[in-house]
């Protein structure tokens, strides 16, 4: 099967019906919605945000809410507790994923959620257990990254323990973070835990020309059970006309002319 193409409304703008208006007219088959919250929009937790974004569901499927404001507010505290600030957060923006039809909620662990210590992995913990719990009997799935290497993000979710819980593989981030995508999906995969939404993007960091990280989506596609992928390059301003152009890469990805090695 071929994989759906979505794009990233955070990385089109924080006016979210333009944003889909952007995403349909470059080709996306999806549209990812972000919470909201500080300098990234009006929160959906706001009626009238949640009642637009309702009506965006309506004309572009919205399969995934993530939550990118939590990085500014910090997941997990020191001394080895969730944040109760980000567990509010986190809930609100669960309510809101079920109202729009998503499948996925997506919460990231950089900036001040990053897991750098024992404490705030053990903080970490315990704030992802405490939203799958409360995500699993509505059929959400609560998807995971973090600068972590993989091996530390397996034995992270492990902790966790729960069956909601997914990791997410971005080429880009974990270029940055100095592994390598197809080791993460061999991994994570074979634990049973890697989500099927990819995240495609050029490392922030490194000479790789614009485009590059699209060459490894093939193999990724060859190793994993993949129902989507997120092209997350930046698309904002000047930059809009890159949309298109990486959608259309991704599709080519996803018909390659000659045999993949998936090794």
């Amino acid at each position: 099967m071929t994989p759906a193409v979505a794009a990233p409304q955070w990385r089109i703008g924080t006016d979210r019906r333009r944003a889909a208006r952007t995403a349909l007219a470059a080709g996306a088959d999806a549209l990812h919605l972000d919470y909201g919250g500080a300098h990234r929009g009006t929160p959906l937790g706001e009626p009238a945000a949640l009642r637009e974004a309702e009506a965006i569901a309506g004309d572009v499927p919205v399969p995934v809410l993530a939550v990118n404001h939590v990085n500014d507010l910090g997941l997990a505290e020191e001394r080895g507790t969730a944040n109760p600030a980000a567990l509010a957060l986190l809930e609100r923006a669960q309510d809101c994923a079920l109202r729009l039809g998503a499948g996925v909620l997506h919460v990231p662990g950089f900036r001040r959620s990053t897991p750098a210590t024992a404490g705030l992995r053990a903080g970490t913990v315990e704030a992802l257990r405490a939203l799958c719990e409360r995500a699993a009997p509505a059929g959400l799935a609560l998807a995971y990254e973090s600068p972590l290497g993989h091996r530390e993000l397996l034995a992270l979710a492990r902790r966790v323990g729960h069956p909601a819980l997914r990791l997410v593989l971005d080429t880009g981030n974990l270029r940055d973070a100095g592994e390598d995508p197809l080791a993460f999906a061999r991994e994570v995969g074979a634990a049973g835990l890697l989500l099927p939404d990819l995240h495609v993007k050029d490392p922030a960091v490194g000479p790789a020309a614009p485009g590059a990280a699209f060459a490894e989506l093939p193999a990724l596609l060859a190793r994993s059970a993949v129902r989507s992928v997120l092209v997350e390059n930046d698309y904002r301003g000047a930059r809009a006309a890159r949309l298109p152009e990486d959608i259309t890469l991704c599709r080519a990805a996803a018909h390659p002319t000659h045999s993949e090695d998936p090794r």
